[in-house]
């Protein structure tokens, strides 16, 4: 039986090995030779146009749910992120689409080490290689990295906040500055531990900062006031766009195909609306009551998880970010009762002596 496991290890590490390979002799360099412009990426450089041109960043946005398409390049993040991308010199399509997918693989590994770090309580080469091959099978992963989309770099900030506590409140603080489901987990953060106050008001400041230098003050809040009036309600409405699998939003899709509802375009009627914020709230919220009394990695990726697959728009490249209550929940059974009320009493022992330092 020993040898058997031993066997099945050493080929599990070996196929680990060749999906490394794989990825730096073929997939990267496939990315990275891409000159189309028919991926996500394009947004965020058309958006970098447009701040260093000093135009809106937003365009016109549809009054009821939108569809998603790269000839549709809709940019419909929070203008922290436009900012940031203002902070770049001018450089060509080409070589932004490079370095931004440059960033997106070492983020996809940040994730990797940190999905080892939850489930074994350390990141060696070889647990990290293992849960990069389990990341790179799992749906949405590919795409995401092909199309250049910017939810690898939230991975690896997700799985940062939970692998670091003292990262936790930084780290989904600067989740929640891009999408919004990053708001609950930073809620559990900040539930459990005054450090996460300190680090998700420092991201906080230094989000505000950044737009403020990027932008200037007056279009910084000229584009904040234009996220929350008209940005806000058009997403918070979801997608009819075939990738998007939210188990809200599938409600309406199922009335809609069975005939029950007639829609054809503008806005959803007030029904719909309160049932997507009502599934989006109570997701989360449902989430924390049921795992209260587990381990603050397990609550926190739960109510992420929740958040992403009951909010209005959950694509496909979300996915990924449901390894990570996997992950916690594997690490919390891998200690022994006594070892984990041990870790419970250092991390209260280390409460006190910060609150005491305070």
């Amino acid at each position: 039986m020993f040898r058997d496991s031993v066997l099945l290890r050493r080929g599990i590490m070996f196929v680990a090995i060749f999906h490394l390979i794989a990825q730096l002799c073929y997939g990267l360099p496939k990315v990275l030779a891409r000159t189309d412009t028919e991926r996500d990426v394009v947004v965020y450089y058309l958006v970098q146009e447009r701040v260093h041109h000093h135009e809106p960043i937003y365009l016109p946005m549809p009054s009821g749910p939108a569809f998603f398409d790269t000839r549709n390049p809709l940019y419909i993040y929070p203008p922290v992120l436009s900012s940031l991308f203002s902070l770049l010199p001018t450089i060509s399509f080409v070589t932004f689409a490079r370095l931004w997918t440059v960033l997106a693989y070492t983020s996809f590994w940040i994730f990797s080490a940190c999905l080892a770090k939850l489930a074994r309580g350390r990141a060696t080469i070889a647990n990290t290689l293992m849960a990069g091959l389990v990341l790179g099978l799992s749906p949405g992963t590919q795409r995401a990295l092909s199309l250049g989309q910017i939810d690898p770099i939230l991975w690896a900030l997700f799985g940062i906040a939970l692998a670091i506590p003292s990262l936790r409140g930084t780290g989904t603080m600067a989740i929640a500055m891009v999408k919004l489901w990053g708001i609950w987990p930073l809620v559990a953060a900040l539930n459990d531990d005054r450090r996460a106050w300190r680090g998700g008001l420092l991201m906080l400041l230094s989000g505000i900062g950044v737009g403020i230098l990027g932008m200037g003050p007056m279009e910084f809040y000229k584009s904040c006031q234009y996220w929350l009036s008209y940005v806000l309600p058009t997403i918070s409405q979801g997608t009819w766009d075939a990738d998007n699998r939210s188990l809200s939003f599938a409600l309406l899709r199922a009335l809609k195909t069975a005939g029950v509802w007639h829609y054809e375009s503008g806005k959803l009627p007030v029904w719909g609306k309160i049932w997507l914020i009502s599934a989006g709230i109570g997701g989360p919220v449902i989430a924390w009551v049921c795992l209260r009394h587990r381990t603050i990695a397990v609550q926190m990726s739960a109510m992420g998880c929740a958040a992403i697959l009951f909010g209005p728009i959950c694509w496909t490249s979300y996915f990924p970010i449901l390894l990570t209550l996997l992950a916690a929940l594997v690490g919390e059974k891998h200690f022994t009762r006594d070892n984990f009320d041990y870790l419970l009493r250092a991390e209260q022992e280390e409460k006190s002596q910060t609150v005491g330092g305070s």
